[in-house]
């Protein structure tokens, strides 16, 4: 016997004994040992390649969700801000009716106005503009007006400027106070984000209509001077806190008057913008659950060949 674990017998025969063996013996019966067979070489790639693929497709699927949900497009964000916000907040984002937006701390700015916008705010005059909330926007369209938010207000994006409106010509109604021509204005300016350009109706009731009220112009002047409690509809007049003077609501008061009843309601038309962000979340998880029960078949399959 001689040290390393070796017995050597007659004819100089090595043979292993029962003893432990040393370092060098352990490479040695490493390769004494077979080779993996083909079948073997199957098993161990598909115990690699399933963590691999699924890595893999995890990953592809997280770039299509950034894909599709990055960072909003402040440009068209402008276009729709002044569309839709800036009646309420100001061109300048530093308040009308509406909260200013030219401070937003914090490092979750813009998922937290993205919520803000879609969702509304409770008890108060903002209204909840996703179309999950029956609004008009879509995802996208969200997405943009909180970028340019956050960029233009923040000093890195220029300010978009509020579009030109050309008032028409409208011959003033028969006793009743106020130039519908110069209420038109303030009409587009103030009012059409809600009550739609024609009266037709968005977030505010239709104002195209046979008004019931024995007064018509002194009913409107009212509502658009207090507002109505409890509802979407701020108090305009100037000496409650609004942007509007007297000759303002007198003026939209008679152009009001002068809006025609629709003969069948219009629908808003919406953009088919792209998939939203749960509907890209909810295809991505079946794709990653179908591709793993392929994957799953082939191990078990390679397993028992």
């Amino acid at each position: 016997m001689v040290s390393g674990g070796w017995s050597v017998e007659s004819g100089h025969e090595v043979v292993m004994s029962k003893q432990p063996l040393g370092p060098c013996g352990s490479v040695l019966a490493a390769l004494q040992s077979p080779l993996p067979t083909t079948d073997h070489r199957v098993k161990m790639r598909a115990r690699t390649l399933v963590p691999f693929l699924t890595a893999l497709l995890l990953l592809a699927s997280f770039q299509v969700a950034w894909a599709q949900q990055g960072p909003g497009d402040p440009v068209r964000g402008g276009e729709l801000y002044v569309e839709n916000c800036a009646v309420c907040h100001g061109v300048d984002g530093k308040g009308r009716i509406g909260a200013s937006l030219d401070s937003f701390p914090g490092i979750e700015a813009q998922a937290v106005l993205e919520a803000t916008i879609a969702e509304g705010v409770a008890g108060s005059v903002m209204p909840a503009w996703g179309q999950a909330n029956g609004g008009p926007l879509a995802e996208q369209d969200i997405r943009d007006i909180a970028s340019y938010i956050l960029e233009a207000f923040g000093g890195t994006h220029p300010i978009t400027p509020l579009p030109t409106y050309v008032a028409p010509v409208i011959p003033a109604l028969p006793n009743v106070e106020g130039d519908p021509s110069a209420g038109a204005v303030v009409y587009q300016q103030n009012c059409a984000m809600c009550h739609g350009a024609r009266g037709e109706g968005r977030f505010g009731l239709p104002l195209a209509k046979a008004w019931p009220s024995t007064d018509p112009p002194i009913y409107i002047r009212q509502v658009v001077s207090q507002g109505i409690d409890g509802s979407l509809m701020p108090a305009w007049a100037d000496t409650g806190g609004g942007p509007l003077t007297d000759k303002d609501i007198a003026d939209v008061a008679a152009f009001v008057l002068t809006l025609e009843p629709a003969v069948s309601p219009t629908s808003i038309p919406q953009p088919a913008g792209p998939l939203g962000a749960t509907t890209t979340l909810i295809l991505l998880a079946v794709a990653v659950a179908a591709v793993l029960v392929v994957l799953v078949v082939y191990y078990r399959r390679a397993k028992t060949e």
